[in-house]
């Protein structure tokens, strides 16, 4: 460490990847060379689960260290963060730190209020930043918006050919990606063909690290969306012309399983699966990329890294499809890696349960600032190491992203996916709240990770208090008001098959 100088502090979300298909999962995907160095000086925290299943709640309740039903940003509330409340950026950022937010996924932005308290900030278009080839961000805080935005504004002009578009992408993405290619073989130069996700985002992060005087402290917020569906292929992860026509036929739309258009076979679930697999994989590569980023910008060996994720991924688990389905465990178990400054911890296993509220407070108490700044029941991740939390882990699921598509979809899928559902989590058990049917379930995720048998009949009294963390938290969410999006933000939210 700098003598008198805070660590830096980098905090990377890898969107939806869920806990088992990473490194310390139950069935980890491999070789990961990137993450298993990490793993090696830091702590891994196995009993990690995100406050939602899916993006905005959960990166609202990482920024502010409160629960959803606290700062109000889920589906039931509204889908933007207040600015009066305080954010681990503007807190670091007055206390001498120099900010940044980088994400793929174009939800992180100012449309949301997700960049509140970031001198600087890039996101990704929803549209085509996973074709594009820019190396500049398409839209920031800057306001200097590239071709690929350009020309997603163009598109989205024309009647709706943009939602049509964006559909289109989301049901067969291997036809998107053959045309990325061909387009790659025609042009100049020698970037590799890879459908990089954001590749714009490593060399933002490096100038902006090379431009940062080494005297000032930085606080790194990334997002690397490449496990989000839909999922794209890295040319030699398909070795023959049958395993590229496989691809390319794959349908991915979550809209289309949520209509009841399309009811995947088992053989698609898992040719799903795999696409997804091979994408997390491909995020090692990425992760090596940013921490090389902070080596040569001299401040790895005092940097505090969090490596987690928002929510997981589903895969036909409880007839679940991608996320915002439920607070089954494949979309609520997150991988959380901790580094501290200097590493010099060896692989440590952390003991207690963990939550994205507890980021914050982490990043603030490596900052010498008060933990509990703001306002939430987060701690920091270092009195979770060595002993169990006191009281639960909460989380929710919110239903349908808004009114309108309750209106619209099926009754089968409305009544399996417009639910209001609150899970708690102490222990080896996990109990699940149900507001419509006031109802509970009780899992021991720790023996039956996949909650096939229900033990509320045997476990009711014992799980009281779990059960009361629920109602209580189901009555706050039920108590908000609900404000519909902007059309920007419920645009960008159909592009993505939200709605």
């Amino acid at each position: 460490m700098v003598p008198g100088h805070p660590p830096n502090v980098l905090i990377v979300v890898l969107d939806c990847v869920r806990a088992s298909d990473f490194p310390g999962g139950a069935d980890p995907v491999s070789p990961m060379p990137f993450v298993q160095e990490l793993l090696r000086d830091a702590v891994e925290f196995p009993l990690a689960a995100s406050v939602a299943h899916w993006t905005v709640p959960a990166h609202a309740t990482l920024f502010t260290g409160r629960y959803p039903w606290e700062h109000q940003v889920h589906a039931r509330g509204q889908l933007h963060l207040d600015p009066a409340l305080p954010k681990v950026g503007g807190l670091l950022r007055s206390a001498g730190y120099r900010t940044l937010s980088v994400s793929a996924n174009g939800l992180i932005s100012p449309n949301l209020g997700l960049v509140d308290g970031f001198q600087q900030a890039a996101w990704g278009t929803t549209l085509f930043d996973r074709v594009s080839r820019a190396r500049s961000p398409p839209q920031s805080l800057e306001g200097r918006p590239n071709r690929a935005a350009a020309l997603e504004s163009r598109v989205r002009g024309l009647h709706g050919a943009a939602q049509w578009t964006g559909v289109f992408l989301a049901r067969y993405p291997g036809v998107w990606d053959v045309g990325t290619r061909v387009a790659l073989h025609m042009r100049a130069g020698d970037e590799p063909l890879r459908p990089a996700m954001a590749s714009w985002l490593e060399p933002t992060l490096d100038r902006w690290l090379s431009e940062t005087p080494p005297s000032e402290p930085v606080f790194c917020f990334i997002n690397l969306l490449d496990a989000h569906e839909p999922y794209l292929r890295d040319a030699e992860g398909l070795p023959s012309i049958r395993d590229f026509w496989a691809y390319v036929r794959s349908r991915q739309d979550r809209m289309g399983w949520v209509s009841g258009d399309w009811n995947p076979s088992p053989a698609e679930y898992a040719r799903l699966h795999h696409l997804y697999r091979c994408t997390v994989q491909g995020l090692d590569r990425r992760l090596g990329q940013i921490i090389s980023a902070f080596r040569s910008a001299g401040r790895w060996d005092d940097t505090l890294m969090i490596l987690t994720s928002d929510h997981g991924q589903a895969f036909g688990e409880h007839g679940a499809l991608f996320h915002i389905q439920g607070v089954d465990e494949a979309e609520l178990r997150i991988p959380l890696i901790y580094r501290p400054p200097g590493g010099g911890t060896g692989r440590v296993r952390g003991s207690g349960w963990a939550s994205l509220i507890d980021l914050g407070p982490t990043a603030l108490c490596a900052a010498g600032l008060p933990s509990d700044a703001l306002g939430g029941v987060g701690v920091p991740l270092e009195d979770l190491i060595d002993r169990p939390r006191t009281g639960p882990v909460l989380a929710f699921s919110d239903g349908l992203v808004h009114a309108e598509d309750r209106r619209r979809a099926p009754l089968l899928r409305r009544e399996s996916i417009d639910r209001l559902l609150v899970a708690a989590y102490e222990g080896e058990r996990k109990l699940v709240y149900d507001v419509a049917t006031d109802t509970a379930r009780v899992y021991d995720v720790g023996r039956d990770p996949s909650e096939s048998v229900d033990l509320w009949s045997s476990e009711s009294e014992g799980s009281a208090g779990l059960l009361k963390a629920t109602r209580t938290a189901a009555a706050r969410m039920a108590s908000g008001t609900t404000i519909a999006p902007s059309a920007d933000v419920e645009d960008r939210l159909r592009s993505w098959g939200y709605l």
